[in-house]
């Protein structure tokens, strides 16, 4: 009897133990923070790191930021049908525009500005490769369970309210008869005294209004930083409490609360009586919001929000994601593949790196964190050492 209740138990560890090895092959493993050291200075924002087949792989974005390299990627097994996803909404991303050909002017574009020709470009491919503009009527109804929208459905969103909007934007979505969204810093469409880049009037958005664009809150006057600390320290205003500088204290949560709630309240109040919107939708500045201001926006009226953070958006997705459609460096083709492979995971890409194709032994892949490239190749193509402690969780790489 012994025996074979022995025999089982042994068994029983055999079966288990073959299981977690063959757990431990499945490609690729969770993603693990460790730290990075780049010629000896350790990065702050170290990647996530997905171990696989005992090789690490790192999010482009990571390498193209950290070593100015250029890594564009394709689908290696691109769609046939032409669905690249259903009952989803992407979402683009653009603050201002310019037009390479104008004089500058003192008032420089910002870094996020889009050249015309490229946004042109987009727009064109966006067409051609069978995605379909929505508005943000559409869009609301669509994340509130009232609606349905198209396969491949696209929302074109715009920060800040620049006249750019009007003067560069406007005529190119007239042209293809695509609806946007711009979300307003509401406090310069009513002070165009205030300094820094143009900003649209209420007159210039209520002709758009006209041609399907929508115009929504980007917070009255609260897209900026403040110092939140007596050593100087500056976050985003709308998340953060102030330091009162005057009185040596940082605000209460009741001042906090009541700065904030009230900042949006005349936002939304000055988009109601100027556009007569019915609707509550806000993009944060930054990107930046925290539980308080969710809380903030149900007092206020406002449903429906945007992040800076990429993804895409299904049914109930209030607090949404989105693309930058205006990185630096990234072409309207590449732009299209990110859109394509938006709701994939573990889709096999082709890379380019500097401009010509490279040649990866491990492959390369669409995954969780972006598209995730073998970094002992990548440091061995760009002629960097790379060195890995085990037992410190850390990397070393000198270019």
């Amino acid at each position: 009897m012994v025996r074979i209740r022995l025999f089982a138990w042994t068994k029983s560890i055999f079966i288990t133990m073959s299981l977690c090895l063959i757990a431990a092959c499945s490609v690729p493993s969770e993603a693990k923070t460790v730290s990075f050291y780049v010629n000896g200075e350790k990065v702050k924002q170290p990647p996530a790191v997905d171990m696989v087949d005992g090789e690490a792989m790192v999010p482009a974005s990571f390498l193209e930021t950290t070593f100015q390299s250029t890594l564009e990627w394709t689908l290696k097994d691109p769609v046939s049908n032409g669905i690249y996803y259903s009952d989803k909404v992407a979402v683009l991303m653009y603050h201002d525009l310019k037009d390479p050909s104008a004089v500058k002017t003192k008032s420089e574009e910002p870094e996020s500005a889009i050249p015309l020709d490229v946004f042109k470009e987009q727009m064109e491919l966006l067409k051609a490769d069978g995605f379909h503009i929505i508005s943000i009527d559409q869009y609301a109804d669509f994340i509130e369970n009232k609606g349905n929208v198209p396969d491949n459905a696209v929302l074109l969103t715009f920060d800040d309210g620049y006249e750019s909007f009007y003067t560069e934007a406007f005529p190119v979505l007239k042209e293809y008869g695509y609806p946007a969204v711009n979300f307003v810093i509401v406090s310069g469409a009513d002070n165009h005294a205030l300094k820094g880049r143009p900003k649209m009037t209420w007159d210039q958005m209520r002709e758009m209004q006209k041609s399907g664009m929508s115009f929504y809150n980007h917070t009255y006057d609260s897209h900026k930083y403040g110092v939140m600390r007596a050593d100087g320290l500056t976050k985003p205003v709308l998340t953060r409490h102030q330091y009162l500088k005057k009185e040596q204290r940082v605000e209460t949560d009741e001042e906090y609360h009541t700065r904030v709630k009230t900042d949006l309240e005349k936002a939304e109040l000055r988009l109601k009586e100027e556009l007569g919107n019915t609707r509550g939708v806000i993009a944060f500045p930054y990107g930046a919001y925290n539980a308080e201001v969710l809380d903030i926006l149900k007092e206020v009226g406002i449903s429906i929000s945007f992040t800076v953070k990429e993804g895409i958006n299904g049914r109930g997705q209030t607090n949404g994601f989105r693309v930058n459609g205006s990185r630096e460096g990234e072409s309207a083709k590449q732009l299209m593949e990110k859109l394509k492979a938006l709701d994939m995971n573990q889709a096999a890409v082709t890379i380019h790196l500097d401009g010509r194709e490279a040649a990866f032994k491990e492959q390369p892949y669409k995954g969780a964190n972006g598209v995730m490239i073998p970094l002992k190749e990548y440091c061995k193509m760009k002629g960097m050492k790379l060195h890995y402690s085990k037992w410190k969780k850390q990397y070393k790489i000198t270019a």
